[in-house]
């Protein structure tokens, strides 16, 4: 069964219950708001022909004359003695005398249904008749013009209710329509989406911020994240492509030298050689980087463990100072600091801070370690040529490089920073960068405490 449709049947089953007991209730009410009038109308003609009674002291000359004169119009008077017998019984119409009876001591009054199903009011009251004997007086009137308003009433509502279905009907469509529309829409550009190879947004012009938005809204911004991790990816691919065009051309341009030439010409030979290991390396250096970078991507790769950061930045400092020859000095006062994080990858990304400093600076290199309330600070600075604003908003995008030539030179490749930012996000960090062109850039890894 489709929503829509779901939707209007709940729509009308709820509205047609509530109409009926709405109609129930008001039918109810007013029965018995109008019984109760009735009973007292009834009640006070019974009181009127007691008073008159009393005060009638020729009653047993002419006693059922004297009740022909206050018989109800559709009813009966009746007269009954302690035997359960009746003295007196007058009406208009022959099958009131096969009402039921009864001797009542104390003043009542009831309902009684016919045969036909209507109600009679029946009002007893006891008196003293004449001769000194207790008799009850009782007064039955049919309440033919109660049953008629009941029946017209109960016509006049379910004729309404019955045309009270059909604009609920039509609010339940609206409804439905007004609810499965968006989530067609949506269905729609699932299906569709990608098309001619670009992901389609749902257009959320003119709409209400009401829950249908908001998840039209959030299936927009799905598809940014989409647009924005297929451009990427594309990118991705375009820059590997043409990082690895450059190491392949060279290594196809020597092997072709040495095809021709390497067996007649020995320095032909070792220049070949010795090119060809240098672009492999270069290849190899690349494709590992890469996959690291789409390692350090899946979270779930880390494996946390408890580690001393300060003896952490220092192995890495001694491997890097005897590597480039170079001074690098650690500014801290902390002895022993304890973190939880993955060993292996922290010091992936403090090697390749430290590693960047030492490529593209010739001054001395300072690293330093700060513990704050809720955040651990890992900061090395270079004196270098700096970064300018555009380069530092840029310099962790993949293969994103300053100097190209320069890059070219050093052996850098445009990933490792990228690595460093993946690494540092995964543990809930993040790293940022100042500098002042010309002398000296300075990147600190963010880590919550």
């Amino acid at each position: 069964m489709k929503i829509r449709t779901k939707i209007q049947l709940f729509l009308s089953l709820i509205m047609i219950l509530g109409i009926v007991l709405v109609n129930a209730a008001v039918y109810f009410l007013f029965y018995n708001v109008s019984l109760n009038a009735e009973m007292e109308r009834v009640q006070s003609q019974a009181n009127s022909l007691m008073e008159a009674l009393a005060q009638n002291e020729n009653i047993e000359a002419e006693p059922r004359q004297f009740l022909k004169a206050y018989i109800p119009p559709n009813g009966m008077i009746r007269v009954i003695n302690d035997q359960e017998k009746v003295i007196q019984s007058i009406s208009k119409r022959a099958e009131y005398y096969n009402l039921p009876f009864t001797f009542a001591r104390t003043e009542s009054n009831q309902i009684v249904v016919g045969e036909d199903e209507t109600p009679y009011a029946v009002i007893s009251i006891p008196l003293i008749w004449n001769d000194g004997e207790i008799i009850t007086l009782q007064v039955t009137e049919h309440l033919t013009s109660l049953h008629e308003t009941m029946s017209t009433l109960l016509i006049v509502l379910v004729l309404a209710s019955l045309i009270m279905i059909v604009p609920i009907a039509i609010a339940g469509r609206l409804l439905g329509n007004f609810v499965v529309r968006p989530i067609q829409l949506l269905t729609h550009s699932m299906t569709d989406n990608p098309k001619d190879g670009e992901w389609k947004k749902i257009n959320t012009n003119n709409r209400s911020n009401d829950e249908l938005y908001q998840m039209e809204n959030t299936y927009n911004q799905m598809i940014d994240r989409l647009n924005e991790s297929v451009n990427r990816q594309e990118q991705f691919v375009s820059d590997a492509s043409h990082e690895l065009r450059t190491p392949i051309a060279v290594i196809k341009s020597y092997a072709q030298l040495l095809k021709r030439w390497g067996k007649e010409k020995p320095e032909v030979f070792e220049e070949a050689i010795q090119a060809i290991s240098s672009e492999s390396e270069k290849m190899q250096h690349m494709t590992e980087q890469m996959l690291s970078l789409a390692k350090n991507q899946q979270r779930e790769n880390l494996l946390f463990e408890t580690i001393n950061v300060v003896s952490l930045t220092k192995d890495v400092i001694r491997s890097l100072s005897v590597a480039y020859s170079r001074k690098i000095t650690l500014f801290t006062e902390i002895q022993q600091l304890d973190f939880s994080a993955d060993k292996e990858k922290i010091s992936q990304a403090l090697y390749i801070l430290i590693d960047n400093a030492c490529k593209y600076s010739d001054d001395e290199i300072h690293v330093s370690i700060d513990r704050l309330d809720k955040e651990l600070q890992l900061s090395v600075k270079d004196f270098g040529e700096g970064l300018s604003e555009s380069d530092a908003e840029q310099i962790f995008d993949r293969f994103y490089r300053v100097d190209k030539a320069r890059n070219r030179k050093t052996g850098g490749t445009g990933l490792g920073l990228s690595i460093a930012l993946y690494i540092v996000h995964a543990h809930g960090g993040d790293i940022k960068v100042k500098s002042k062109q010309g002398e000296w850039s300075i990147f600190t890894i963010h880590l919550p405490y």
